[in-house]
């Protein structure tokens, strides 16, 4: 992790689940890899980890109800 404060990008985000509040403080080092880049990386990683486990959906899952 980068040492030096003005290399650092600091971002807080808020979720609530439930009755709980979570204020997360999220750390970027500037590496030259924006936030999209970043996650599109992830997505690619995280498919190509789990293989050819992809399939179509028989049901569409829908939580509101009918």
């Amino acid at each position: 992790m980068v040492k030096n404060k003005e290399e650092q990008q600091v971002q807080y985000m808020t979720r609530r689940i439930g009755s709980t509040t979570y204020k997360v403080k999220v750390v970027f080092g500037n590496a030259g890899e924006t936030m999209e880049e970043k996650i599109l990386r992830m997505i690619q990683n995280d498919s190509s980890a789990e293989g050819s486990g992809c399939g179509i959906m028989d049901v569409p899952q829908v939580s509101r109800p009918a």
